[in-house]
């Protein structure tokens, strides 16, 4: 997890796509839908991993893949309902991290926004080292939506995976949020 110096306005973004979704339902449920195929992907991709002993990198690739589909629908939700939920400052940073060995992929937690992404790593010496030293200095600034976004200091937050690994999660619980 990587703490990115600035924020989010969590409540009024999630106001906004719950808005657009209204406005657009037949848009929003498409890509709402396959939104959902895409982390349902991601959780089987994620469970896959868990039940192998040692991956060799090279077998990560179906789960870049994975994340790499998340991220695209993730960024065309943004674009569509106006709302920066994965930033184009963020992409960068997500996209500068990515290619440092051993990061398997990234995404923007939660709503989206400026303040954190989340990288899912391989587990071996000198993949934190790397990361440390692209985050040492990094800074970012994008237009977008006419006006410049900004990333200061980006820290490396020190957080790891439950032992219990990955559990798939019943969307019922969910629904009034949705509504």
């Amino acid at each position: 997890m990587c703490d990115v110096d600035c924020g989010s306005q969590t409540v009024g973004m999630v106001r906004k796509v719950l808005a657009w979704r209204k406005e657009k339902p037949e848009e929003a449920s498409l890509l709402w839908a396959a939104l959902q195929k895409g982390n349902d992907d991601l959780a089987s991709e994620l469970t896959k991993a868990t039940r192998l002993s040692q991956i060799p990198e090279t077998e990560y690739q179906s789960l870049r893949d994975t994340i790499s589909t998340v991220r695209s629908l993730i960024q065309e939700m943004s674009s569509k309902s106006g709302v920066p939920i994965e930033p184009k400052v963020q992409t960068d940073l997500l996209d500068s991290c990515c290619k440092v060995p051993g990061v398997v992929g990234g995404v923007v937690p939660g709503a989206g926004g400026y303040d954190a992404i989340a990288l899912l790593i391989v587990d071996k010496p000198g993949v934190l080292e790397g990361l440390q030293d692209l985050l040492g200095n990094y800074t970012a600034s994008v237009e977008e939506g006419g006006t410049e976004a900004k990333i200061g200091r980006v820290s490396l937050l020190e957080v790891r995976q439950e032992l219990d690994g990955v559990r798939a999660e019943d969307s019922e619980g969910y629904e009034a949020w949705l509504s």
